[in-house]
């Protein structure tokens, strides 16, 4: 029986540019006599309300709870961009957005220089003897060719694509995008586009997002003469929060518990800050009583998608491949719903950097519980080396997989996240250090402050803790510009 790899990825978006040279490819290992498979699942939009990652202990998420009791659980895992194109291109290239080029949702990182031969996570391993498959939002949707609609992916990366739709079907055209009411119609509010919420009347199997963890089903009950690399993205708790209504109706919007907020949380944040929170929408969320809906409407969102990889899951474990399949859960980034008076996400605060990931290996089957900080770059070369495929030079993250092995070991023990190429922001164990394009910073102390409440970065008795972390973060920018 082949080895499986098993990904479960909540959401990963990949778009790559660069006008640095790109990794080199290095020729095949020689075949094992077995090769681990490999499925990838990721969840659009994820933040930590997961109900095992202690975000909101009010979410309904039995089914990723349960896989996280028997995974590794990554409490402290960030993005390398809180938003999906550029996230997603980091993840599935392991390439720094500051090498990428890649910062925002239109571009298409093979337009890039030195990104049309880039080798993605599952072209490395096709190269490597795998059949690949994807199903669903694997790289940022309507990349590709012009001529091929609807593409959900890299052409190339994938020998076998499944193209459905994506989440759910919207409601009739009058119906959408009222939830704050008249004048917001068309997503017309101060906010994200789609800012929207509300139950739709659909089986779970009618929806796009069910059908695309279906095919991933489908995927393992056949039979393979190959090890396989299987990509499954569920597009939900993506804008808009449209769902079967018996997710809404797990939710009591009046039981609902606010997130921690404080009045004047953006007074000793600066102007490039401030200019990218949406607290505006904020001020009328609050105005028009909808902060609870709006959670009602991610919750439930959130437990659709958890159903939704539940029948994937459910299906791995009737499968042939179960007792040989890693697998590993993970967010392209997060989502702030009022924290720090925004609503979305790319931005560099905690909410929308950090996300779910987990993995788990049979081969060590014990579950753990880590707070280290990693970051989704290592995503790549930790599969790398768990499946034993010949590692690739020149990626910017880090394998975790000899942690994995030895949680005893010393590693990286930070993650860093770009807003466009010149907004920065690292995170280590104790600390988040912000650097904006506009010479503003901010400090948190995450060990006092894990809300970041109070900006530190003018504190006095501050400022030997943040001189060394400028200098930390320079040598990461400096180690990207001359790769």
């Amino acid at each position: 029986m082949m080895r499986t790899c098993l990904l479960f990825a909540s959401v990963l978006f990949l778009a790559t540019g660069c006008n640095l040279a790109r990794p080199t490819t290095t020729a095949p290992a020689a075949a094992p006599a077995e090769k681990p498979n490999v499925l990838l699942l990721i969840v659009d939009d994820m933040n930590d309300w997961v109900r095992a990652f202690g975000g909101n202990n009010q979410a309904v998420t039995p089914n990723l709870d349960r896989f996280a009791a028997r995974a590794v659980r990554f409490d402290n895992a960030y993005c390398s961009a809180p938003l999906c194109n550029p996230s997603r291109t980091s993840l599935l290239t392991g390439l720094s957005p500051l090498r990428t080029g890649v910062h925002g949702n239109k571009e298409n990182f093979r337009d890039q220089r030195g990104f049309a031969d880039v080798v993605t996570l599952p072209q490395h391993f096709a190269a490597n003897g795998y059949a690949t498959f994807a199903s669903g939002k694997i790289f940022h949707s309507p990349h590709g060719p012009k001529e091929q609609p609807r593409p959900g992916s890299d052409p190339g990366s994938f020998q076998e694509e499944w193209r459905g739709g994506l989440g759910v079907k919207f409601p009739p055209a009058e119906e959408r995008f009222s939830a704050l009411g008249k004048g917001t119609v068309k997503g017309k509010v101060p906010g994200p586009k789609n800012f929207d919420w509300q139950p739709i009347d659909i089986a779970d199997e009618a929806t796009a997002d069910w059908q695309i963890a279906n095919y991933g089903a489908q995927v393992l009950s056949r039979q393979h003469e190959k090890p396989f690399f299987l990509a499954v993205g569920i597009f939900r708790p993506h804008l808009p929060w449209y769902a079967p209504k018996k997710y809404f109706d797990l939710y009591d919007p009046q039981e609902l518990r606010l997130p921690d907020v404080q009045p004047d949380d953006l007074a000793d944040v600066g102007r490039n800050g401030n200019n990218y929170a949406t607290n505006k929408l904020h001020d009328l969320m609050v105005e028009k009583g909808k902060w609870q809906e709006a959670m009602q409407g991610y919750l439930a969102s959130l437990s659709f998608a958890d159903a939704c990889a539940g029948h994937l899951l459910g299906a791995l474990e009737k499968s042939a491949f179960a007792d040989n399949t890693i697998v590993v859960v993970m967010g392209d980034h997060g989502w702030n719903l009022g924290e720090k008076q925004h609503w979305g996400k790319n931005v560099l605060w905690e909410e929308s950097a950090k996300t779910p990931l987990m993995i788990f290996d049979p081969r060590r089957p014990s579950p753990v519980v880590t707070d280290r900080v990693v970051s989704l770059l290592d995503v790549y070369p930790t599969l790398v080396e768990l499946c034993g495929l010949t590692p690739r030079s020149g990626l910017d993250g880090e394998s975790i997989a000899g942690w994995l092995r030895n949680p005893a070991l010393s590693t990286k023990n930070y993650a860093v996240t770009v807003k466009n190429d010149d907004n920065l922001s690292l995170r280590t164990q104790a600390y988040r250090y912000t650097r904006y394009s506009d010479g503003t910073e901010e400090l948190y102390n995450h060990m006092e402050d894990p809300l970041e409440w109070n900006n530190l970065a003018t504190d006095p008795g501050a400022a030997k803790i943040i001189t060394g972390l400028r200098r930390q973060l320079k040598v990461y920018e400096d180690k990207m510009s001359s790769k």
